[in-house]
């Protein structure tokens, strides 16, 4: 290299120092003359305000009958004669709690039995409503709507109405008074809700998927379980879900059909224990105490809610949206 070119290098090198030095410093504040003004931070929009106020205020609507509950849970038996108000804060009691657990009021075989009947219906309606649900949307065959509609119309009838000739069939069957007939009586109600959900949910599946296997050498009972399924798996949760509380909130099927004190599930138990008969024949409800019962009663539903709502939301949209 020639001394001209490295002089050539240096001039120019010793030009660009002296420009950056000319050049006044960009900093973040606006209160500098010559200065760059910074990132500022976005004002808030009006439809953004707006989203987040009435968020809150349904947040807070939704919100409220809980927290009434709750506290109306820990209120005496006479709260509702002496009126309730901000003053009931100073009236707040565990008796009601306490009386639910009381040792003398012993609730295992009946909280045992629910979960039992729960567990059962959870397990038989996605069982079923998968096996019918698959059958209807992937199985093409002739009359494959109208058996769908059928599966439907019972939706449209109420289950107080139902309740005679189920007595009839479950009497005939051997299973009056026995928590198998209560099981086979919500998992028929539970159906049709449930195959409507877990078909649209197999509709939205691609076919290519099912033909892909199909080429591979696979069967329909393999393409099921290795294909559909996982990727089915959030409506199968929601009806699974569906079934778990309908099992558990059950009290109708139970009152009518059940007679033994053992056999009693947690809802038909907690009611009679939130029932007193001061006078002779005429029930009387102690508020206080049915609150309570509700409260311990819904927490089961509420973990296994939490627990699952990812797959729950996402399951009920995708089996409702074909």
């Amino acid at each position: 290299m020639s001394a001209t070119d490295v002089t050539r290098r240096t001039t120019a090198a010793s030009r660009r120092e002296a420009s950056r030095a000319s050049r006044p410093e960009t900093t973040g504040r606006t209160d500098v003359p010559g200065a760059t003004p910074g990132r500022r931070r976005r004002a808030p929009r009006a439809g953004d305000v707006a989203y987040f106020v009435v968020g809150t205020v349904l947040a807070l609507l939704f919100i409220a009958p809980i927290v009434y509950i709750l506290f109306r849970s820990f209120l005496p038996a006479d709260a509702d004669a002496r009126g309730i108000g901000f003053e009931s804060l100073a009236t707040l009691t565990l008796r009601n709690y306490t009386k639910v657990f009381d040792p003398s009021v012993d609730l295992r075989q009946n909280i045992v039995n629910s979960f039992i009947v729960a567990i059962a219906v959870a397990v038989l309606v996605a069982v079923v409503s998968t096996l019918a649900a698959y059958a209807l949307s992937k199985i093409r065959f002739r009359g494959s709507s109208i058996v769908f509609v059928l599966l439907l119309a019972p939706l449209v009838v109420p289950f107080q109405g139902l309740l005679t000739p189920l007595s009839i069939v479950l009497g005939k069957l051997g299973l009056l008074d026995s928590l198998a007939g209560v099981v086979l009586v919500l998992v028929t109600l539970q159906l049709p809700f449930s195959v409507f959900v877990m078909r649209n949910t197999f509709d939205g599946i691609p076919p290519e998927l099912e033909d892909a296997a199909a080429i591979d050498g696979a069967g329909t009972g393999r393409i099921l379980r290795s294909v559909m399924l996982p990727l089915a798996w959030p409506g199968l949760v929601t009806v699974a879900l569906f079934g778990f509380m309908a099992g558990w909130n059950d009290l109708l099927s139970s009152v009518t059909f059940l007679s033994t004190d053992s056999k009693y599930t947690l809802p038909l138990a907690l009611s009679s224990i939130s029932t007193s008969f001061k006078i002779p024949g005429v029930p009387v409800i102690d508020p206080g105490l049915l609150t309570a019962v509700a409260c311990v009663a819904t927490v089961p539903v509420v973990v296994l809610f939490l627990a699952l709502q990812r797959y729950y939301t996402r399951g009920l949209i995708g089996g409702s949206i074909k």
